[in-house]
């Protein structure tokens, strides 16, 4: 590669205690178009003391390749303004001039790997100490083994020391592994982070980089995986090589029209410059701070195909490089997770590139669908097909990736979900519902179906009569939570999902990224949020005692289900020898549902109905196979195991 990360970005002690280096690269920025370009630099202490002006210094003008400048100096050499000279950390922009006028007043560093309050770029005097890792027994878990728990980091617990405070109530929940949403650094004080002003530097609200590897550690000495949300199809207007080079009028080594662009021009992967950056980032990610894969945004956004450019190359190449880092290494092939959010070809994309899972809409919008007709219980046929991965189309799921090659035959499989970051919670959904089934609004229902909404205390005060009629609708969640958890392919938990979280969100608009919804962990008290959150944690504790969940393997009693009534019953079973589990969920209110199935001869064992440690599981043993008489719970389910 042309790009080499020890020349660019800022690093302090290269030779000398508070000798300060800095670089950017810059193609067709030249000084012999007349361009100067400086770094303004500043003590964090005084950024904000109108009294003190920054220290100014010259880059020069390397050349090469990409346009390299840099700059060498002492920081005892500059101006001894404010707290210049001293220890701590520094803040740092650049201006680009031409011919003596200012053409972009600042900009930040493209490679900085810290950040400062606002837009700008930092470094720490003297340098931080090097990371001390833990971790190097983890191995990252086997796809078919992942239950996933995607988090916005300060609207699930501040940073990342809140995260780490809640480490244990993921694991109790059965999570091994975590996919943050973007995490790199923003504008704003507070925004979803899909329009990144830089690709290394890590929010500094969350505790920076040093807290982050200290997350990622301490989730790898716990047994859990830790994957990014990567935005690679676009970028904030601030993002140096989109402001720079709009502001100049010089061509531009990586923006440019691509692939598709709903959410404006980003990369432009025919560029090398934009190949090599990014694959620049992706290795920083997995080998500086042991990230264990990638949730790529927007992938139609970057993609050209099965041999192109863009998003199949970077996934190809990100692969065979983490052959070489010991907690991906399985055998001859890696366990990286490259997850796509390519919604409208999910199969196409596992089948086509070096992705080992994919995201897809499909099942959560039935589900959405599902909770918010009230009174039908039905379930479509189109549910049990997403759930089961039944495809009748011919383009089945595959189950690992289609190479002649034994290295590149590693497993694949979609990512299922019930809720995402992009739409209103389900219980958001049947609360609006519910409150239009009853003739009540505690506020318009424009607002309601189209804005941020809470369960106010005048919505509760609306309802008092009605509260406990209300609460009743939050175990409606429960059946889809027993299919999500008993399906085929890998569960994804949205952050407070398990506890019923009940936040809207517009279709449209900034106040869908720019609105926080911290969780309702109080919800985890009310008695629907109890019985959900115990619900989730058996769940899990089952997919991963039992392979038969984890396998993709299955027998759909068409017949013995009633779809209609929302009685759905099917079987898992191992891809070798061990113990069957019979799935029964009734997603209706009536709590007389009774289900007729075939049971293989052998002792089965009741695994979710037992309230109390002292109740004796319900159990019967068949001296041969036999059709069973199972009455179901309403807005529930059991699930019983055989004996091995």
């Amino acid at each position: 590669m042309n790009i080499n990360l020890e020349e660019v970005g800022a690093r302090v002690g290269i030779g000398s205690d508070d000798n300060l280096q800095l670089g950017i690269y810059l193609p067709n920025i030249t000084n012999g178009k007349g361009y100067e370009l400086k770094a303004q630099i500043i003590h964090e202490k005084d950024q904000f003391d109108p009294s003190i002006p920054a220290n100014e210094v010259s880059l020069t003008f390397i050349g090469g390749l990409y346009g390299l400048w840099q700059y060498e100096g002492r920081l005892s050499s500059l101006p001894a303004m404010g707290h210049m000279g001293q220890t701590g950390k520094y803040c740092y922009r650049y201006q680009l001039s031409r011919q003596g006028e200012v053409v972009v007043p600042w900009f930040s560093d493209p490679f900085g790997r810290y950040s400062a309050q606002g837009t700008l770029s930092a470094f720490h005097y003297p340098p931080l100490p090097a990371f001390s890792w833990q971790d190097g027994d983890f191995k990252v878990p086997l796809l078919k083994d992942l239950i996933v728990y995607e988090l916005m980091v300060d609207e699930f617990n501040r940073d990342f020391d809140g995260v780490m405070e809640y480490l244990p109530y993921l694991q109790g929940l059965g999570i091994n592994c975590i996919e943050l949403m973007p995490v790199t650094n923003i504008r704003e004080p507070f925004r979803w982070g899909y329009m990144p002003m830089s690709y290394f530097a890590i929010e500094e609200r969350y505790g920076g980089v040093e807290k982050l590897k200290l997350l990622i550690d301490t989730c790898h000495r716990s047994g859990i995986a830790v994957i990014h949300d990567a935005v690679y199809a676009h970028a904030s207007w601030d993002f140096p090589y989109n402001k720079v080079y709009k502001l100049s009028g010089e061509p531009n080594p990586m923006m440019g029209p691509f692939a598709e662009d709903m959410f404006g021009v980003g990369p432009d992967y025919n560029k090398e410059f934009a190949r090599e950056y990014f694959a620049q980032v992706n290795d920083y990610f997995i080998n500086e701070l042991h990230i264990d894969g990638f949730r790529y945004d927007y992938v139609p956004g970057f993609y050209d195909g099965a041999t192109g450019k863009g998003y199949a190359k970077l996934v190809y190449d990100t692969y065979n490089k983490s052959k070489a880092i010991p907690r991906f290494f399985d055998g001859s092939i890696s366990r990286i997770i490259q997850a796509a959010e390519y919604l409208d070809k999910p199969r196409e994309v596992l089948r086509e590139t070096f992705s080992s899972s994919s995201k897809r809409w499909w099942l959560m919008l039935k589900a959405e669908d599902m909770v918010q007709n009230l009174d039908n219980p039905s379930v479509s046929q189109g549910f049990i097909n997403d759930i089961l991965l039944i495809d009748s189309s011919g383009l089945n799921w595959l189950e690992k990736h289609p190479s002649d090659n034994p290295e590149e035959q590693f497993p694949t499989a979609p990512l299922q979900f019930i809720e995402s970051h992009d739409r209103s919670r389900l219980m958001y959904r049947m609360t609006t519902a519910f409150f239009r089934s009853i003739g009540r609004f505690g506020q318009s229902e424009q607002w309601r179906e189209g804005g941020l909404d809470l369960l106010s205390d005048d919505d509760r005060n609306e309802i008092a009569d009605r509260f406990d009629e209300w609460q009743q609708r939050w175990f409606k969640l429960q059946p889809l939570a027993i299919a999500l958890m008993t399906g085929e392919g890998v569960p994804l938990i949205w952050q407070g999902q398990e506890f019923g979280e009940y936040y809207g969100l517009p279709d449209s608009g900034n106040l869908r990224v720019l609105a926080p919804r911290p969780l309702h962990w109080d919800l985890f008290y009310e008695p629907g949020g109890r019985a959900l959150v115990r619900l989730y944690r058996t769940l899990a504790s089952l997919r991963h005692a039992y392979p038969a969940l984890r396998s993709r393997k299955h027998i759909f009693y068409e017949r013995e289900s009633r779809l209609e009534r929302g009685l759905v019953a099917y079987r898992r079973d191992p891809d070798g020898f061990g113990s069957k589990v019979m799935v029964l969920i009734n997603f209706g209110a009536d709590g007389s549902a009774n289900l007729e199935i075939p049971f293989l001869a052998g002792r089965w064992t009741e695994q979710i109905n037992s309230l109390e440690p002292s109740q004796t599981p319900e159990s019967f043993d068949l001296s041969s196979d036999s059709v069973v008489k199972i009455d179901v719970p309403s807005y529930y389910g059991k699930i019983f195991v055989s004996d091995s």
